[in-house]
């Protein structure tokens, strides 16, 4: 075994243990190898979660003032307005 793995013990209900099994068949991999994915996706969806939390609690925090709304609206305004926009003259 590489050095750089650990070799674990779990206990799975029997259904969660055959729906492993079915789908690392149907799959073709092995279970070591389904289960590493799945904890490796499962932890990346969590901190990916915990970010967007903290952004959100981040924003509620410090919300947007009003005079950097109005900057953000002017400046788009500018932007759009000196662009060129192709007519879509369907018929």
């Amino acid at each position: 075994m590489p050095s750089n793995v650990v070799k674990i013990a779990i206990s799975l209900p029997k259904e969660a243990f055959q729906a492993l099994e079915k789908t690392c068949e149907k799959l073709g991999i092995a279970r070591s190898k389904l289960i590493t994915e799945a904890v490796r996706d499962w932890i990346s969806e969590h901190e990916s979660s915990e970010a967007i939390q903290r952004y959100i609690q981040s924003y509620q925090d410090q919300p947007e003032q009003e005079d950097e709304i109005e900057l953000i609206q002017s400046a788009a305004h500018h932007t759009l307005s000196n662009t060129e926009w192709e007519n879509d003259e369907a018929g």
